[in-house]
């Protein structure tokens, strides 16, 4: 009998192993293997007081459907808890949080709050439809063509892959039919300036930023946006002006980069190129 036990404990515990194996504890191994295999990467974002994740892991997670779809996806489980840094990239604002990425970590969709079994497999059919992030954008844009948010993101996306004439595209697009949604007007003209900043005429990139200082006078970003506003001016040729603004903020900035770019930006014109 005692022998039995064992034998049953074992097999329970190798079961469990074996379940939890699917699922990764890296989200930097996910990234990499998602690339290799050309997958999306699920990630379940939980706290250990959480209930509802209890209810994920031990009961919607297993079900066999559930299993089997997912099992197309590069799997990881993460405590949010240790992780502020992706809770704040993906704005995750509660728990569970299950969030659909790409292989460069770009950002699909979510589903916050307890999934039920219906939501994750509609929305991971969804997904799994599409070949690349490009290609589902796109599919959602042609059901929501007035969504803003979906250009912008799209935006972003070629605006990684220095496909810049389509990102301009794209973060206009966002700018021009988020009117009910300034948040995302501002970021689509931030992101539509940088591509500006290193795709095009140095004057037109100092008329937007130049812009985008006189309208947002309370962004968070200001300070960036002064930042390369000075050297927009600059590599227009307007050195006076531009040592003006990389004065003022120089002691504003907080990130060591923009701090190094500041400072060599001086640099250059002080020495008059």
């Amino acid at each position: 009998m005692f022998r039995f036990s064992l034998l049953l404990i074992s097999f329970l515990f190798g079961s469990i192993l074996s379940a939890d194996s699917n699922w990764g504890n890296s989200i930097q191994k996910g990234f990499e293997t998602a690339k290799q295999e050309k997958k999306f990467i699920i990630v379940d974002v939980f706290a250990d007081w959480c209930t509802y994740c209890m209810v994920l892991e031990k009961e919607i997670f297993p079900d066999p459907e559930v299993s089997r779809i997912l099992d197309q996806f590069v799997r990881v489980r993460l405590d949010g808890e240790e992780f502020p840094n992706l809770r704040k990239k993906y704005n995750v604002e509660g728990y569970p949080t299950i969030l659909f990425l790409d292989g460069e970590g770009n950002f699909v969709t979510k589903i916050t709050g307890l999934a039920t079994k219906e939501d994750i497999l509609i929305l991971s059919k969804r997904i799994l439809q599409e070949p690349n992030l490009e290609s589902f954008l796109k599919t959602e844009m042609r059901k929501d063509k007035e969504n803003p948010n979906l250009h912008f993101r799209l935006g972003l996306l070629y605006f990684q892959s220095k496909e810049y004439t389509k990102a301009e595209e794209q973060f206009i697009s966002s700018i021009q039919k988020s009117k009910q949604l300034p948040i995302v007007k501002e970021n689509s003209y931030f992101n539509l300036n940088l591509i500006r900043s290193v795709n095009g005429p140095k004057e037109l990139a100092v008329t937007s930023w130049k812009e985008f200082i006189q309208l947002y006078p309370n962004s968070k970003r200001l300070i960036t946006a002064k930042l390369y506003y000075g050297i927009s001016l600059k590599e227009s040729g307007d050195f006076k002006h531009a040592k003006t603004i990389l004065k003022e903020i120089q002691p504003k900035l907080e990130s060591e980069s923009d701090q190094l770019i500041c400072k060599e930006t001086l640099e250059q014109i002080e020495k008059g190129f």
